[in-house]
Parts: structure tokens; C-alpha cells; sequence
């Protein structure tokens, strides 16, 4: 089952983005699809804002950004250890 999500993001945004994602040979909605699979498994984002006005923008400082990035890569590391990190194979 899947749902339907309407988001509105900056038409220039969203026509670079559908063009990394058709140079990438993946749909946008695999794309999303994978960044919302990863903010699951990592309780975050999979990444740290790299633009400081965009830290401004989530309302959090870098030291909590990067606070975040530790942790996540921690848990990564651990659950590799583990055996728990499965490969992407392309489907969701």
C-alpha cells in the first residue's frame, strides 16, 4: 500500500532535482522514497545541512547538527558490526 504526499518546494528546486534524479536513473519518487526510508532507520536526517542559513531554517545549531551526524554514524557503525545493515538493491 502506498500513500499519496503533496509537498511544495521551489519549482527551480524541483526541476534540478528531477534532473539529478533522471541522471541517477532513479524516479523522484524513489528518491523520496529513500530519503524517507533512511530519516526512518536513523531517527534524523541522513545527513548534515552543509548551508548554514539552512541550519537557521530547522531551527537547530551545528553543534546539534553535528552532535546528530556522530550519533547516526555511530549507530551505522555498530549496526554494521552487528550484521544489521542490509545492501540497497533498488526496491523499496
Amino acid at each position: 500500500m502506498t500513500e499519496q504526499i503533496r509537498l511544495r518546494i521551489d519549482r527551480q528546486l524541483a526541476e534540478e532535482a528531477h534532473e539529478v534524479c533522471r541522471e541517477l536513473g532513479i524516479t523522484p519518487t524513489a528518491a523520496v522514497s529513500m530519503l524517507f526510508a533512511q530519516m526512518v532507520k536513523l531517527r534524523g536526517l541522513p545527513f548534515r545541512p552543509s548551508d548554514f542559513p539552512a541550519l537557521d531554517e530547522y531551527g537547530v545549531t551545528l553543534a546539534q547538527a553535528t552532535a546528530a551526524e556522530d550519533s547516526a554514524l555511530a549507530e551505522i557503525k555498530a549496526a554494521r558490526k552487528a550484521g544489521k545493515l542490509k545492501t540497497f538493491a533498488g526496491k523499496l
